[in-house]
């Protein structure tokens, strides 16, 4: 198996691209993959999209086609399982460029580690492993906005859904072998729950180191957040580009008043002063005039009581166990999001009950153990 000229087409017209769709019509399986760039942008630059049905490899140019919207018919086939390769990125592409996710979809990323492969194997380590093939990696930082595109650009391209297909039955027969096929499938529609256009005021939320500030200044934090998120998406720039994390806690922490006072925040250099320093100033002169009702509350920093420490390790101890059995791994029987939560609930004034994350077929295998002891640990 190997990729050439003659295992793939570039697609840039319209016509093309309709010949294409209806030959995956009723296709059970397609590989997608999408090329794109991001490094400057806030919102991905789409580049190229990749479609392989096991036997050509269909490059569409985007920049050519112009109106993908066709696509639609393939990507929302309820017959037609997509094979993607760690979707998350994919997925917002379509998000963006179509208004929407393709769906049903197998990820053979979440697929390998329900298999006991690894967890959040990349994809030419998974294609050495288990096909024996070595992919080039000489365009992994290309530009996939240059057109027109190099011969080996599009074989590079080519590749990911030529052996994404052979991985995906690779995987499949494991699966199935296991009885644990359906995991992989729920893991998988489970990144369709994706949201990618965050609300401003939730922005904060992404901010580290937030919580050693007092509250005025946390509701700084909250405040310049939501401004840089607004600012990014208007500017079309990268969160950072627009104010760094560093700047932007400083700024909460110091709380200037004054023009000088601007100049005097370490990483705020002249020319981000002059475009930003007046609005920042403005933001500031409004939280100054908050009331402390209007403050958020301060983070709590108390360390977990002794009872929740030990319950959380015995939980883990309880996940390592169980992996260990079913030889997989033990952040994906049980990441420590949940373990925590389940572990808080010996404080809480409800019973304890299961984290989302420790539903459907975690449940069964591992969900039902872990609350058992939660329950008993709480007395």
């Amino acid at each position: 198996m190997s990729v050439s000229t003659e295992t793939f087409e570039l697609v840039a017209r319209p016509a093309d691209l309709t010949q294409a769709i209806a030959r995956w019509r009723g296709a059970p399986v397609l590989a997608i993959d999408t090329e794109f760039v991001r490094e400057r942008t806030f919102f991905p630059r789409l580049g190229l999209i990749q479609v392989g049905d096991g036997a050509l490899a269909t490059l569409i140019d985007p920049l050519g086609v112009g109106d993908l919207s066709p696509l639609l018919e393939v990507l929302d086939a309820p017959g037609t399982l997509k094979v993607i390769h760690s979707a998350s990125q994919d997925l917002e592409i379509f998000f963006r460029a179509l208004g929407r996710f393709p769906q049903p979809i197998l990820d053979t990323q979440e697929a390998a580690a329900v298999a006991g492969v690894g967890a959040g194997l990349g994809f030419g380590r998974l294609v050495a492993e288990r096909l024996g093939v070595e992919l080039a990696k000489g365009e992994t930082r290309t530009d996939w906005m240059a057109r027109p595109l190099t011969e080996a650009q599009l074989t590079y391209a080519a590749a990911d859904v030529v052996y994404l297909l052979p991985l995906y039955e690779n995987l499949r027969a494991e699966l199935e072998t296991q009885g644990r096929w359906e995991w992989a499938l729920e893991d998988s529609a489970a990144l369709l729950e994706a949201t990618f256009d965050e609300e401003p005021e939730e922005a904060y939320k992404r901010i580290k180191g937030a919580g050693r500030l007092e509250r005025r200044g946390l509701a700084a934090v909250h405040a310049f957040a939501a401004w840089r998120e607004r600012e990014a998406r208007r500017r079309d720039l990268p969160r950072n580009m627009v104010l760094k994390e560093e700047v932007l806690l400083e700024l909460a922490k110091r709380l200037p008043k004054e023009p000088a006072d601007l100049g005097k925040i370490p990483g705020a250099h002249p020319g981000l002063i002059a475009r930003d320093g007046e609005r920042w100033l403005a933001i500031l002169r409004e939280v100054a005039v908050l009331p402390e009702s209007a403050l958020p509350p301060l983070v709590d920093r108390r360390k977990p009581a002794p009872a929740v420490d030990a319950l959380e390790e015995k939980l883990r101890q309880h996940v390592r166990q169980r992996a260990v059995e079913i030889g997989i791994a033990p952040e994906v029987l049980a990441s420590r999001r949940p373990l925590a939560a389940l572990s808080r609930s010996v404080e809480s004034a409800e019973p304890p009950h299961l984290p989302r994350e420790l539903l459907g077929w975690r449940q069964a295998v591992i969900g039902e153990e872990l609350l058992a002891l939660a329950r008993a640990a709480r007395g």
